[in-house]
């Protein structure tokens, strides 16, 4: 029952969409995924979380995966009151890869957009601190994409080091 509800909830939150914004829609229990395109990323996004229907009101998480063909982001929403999940998958282009940010609906993407943006090099247009959070600053390059190659320093990483507070034991 809760699988028919859900893609009924769904279909009727999408329903204002164009023509080919939702690519595809799968429901399985209460996980849906969608594909959409990049042009509708952000409708789709903004009808998820207004609509009564979907109800998708908390931001999970945001991730990016990278084939060595083609880059995607993942962003997975979830209704706290009705219990479901949607995955929203969208391709985006490896070679300028940018999306529109969504921080200003939902403001727990911040980090996860500088995340994606810091390991594959996603720029998330809109955003309002669009800066490595992972990384030194001086970092080059992108280390979750395919196409990344290591450039060793000469000098290894180093952890944390002791503090010498000039306490005798």
């Amino acid at each position: 029952m809760m699988e028919r509800d859900f893609g009924s909830a769904l279909r009727t939150a999408l329903a204002g969409l164009p023509e080919g914004a939702v690519e595809s829609l799968e429901v399985s229990g209460s996980v849906a995924t969608l594909r959409v395109n990049l042009g509708s990323l952000r409708a789709v996004l903004e009808s998820l979380k207004s609509s009564p229907e979907a109800a998708c009101d908390f931001p999970a998480n945001l991730t990016a995966y990278d084939t060595g063909e083609e880059m995607f982001l993942v962003y997975r929403l979830a209704s706290i009151e009705r219990g479901w999940q949607a995955l929203v998958l969208c391709r985006v282009d490896r070679s300028e890869p940018a999306a529109p940010s969504v921080t200003d609906l939902w403001p727990g993407f911040n980090w996860f957009e500088r995340e994606v943006y810091d390991m594959f090099g996603v720029r998330f247009e809109g955003h309002p601190d669009l800066r490595r959070i992972l990384l030194p600053d001086d970092w080059e390059g992108f280390p979750f994409r395919k196409d990344y190659v290591s450039r060793p320093s000469g000098s290894p990483l180093r952890g944390p080091q002791p503090i010498d507070r000039g306490v005798q034991g």
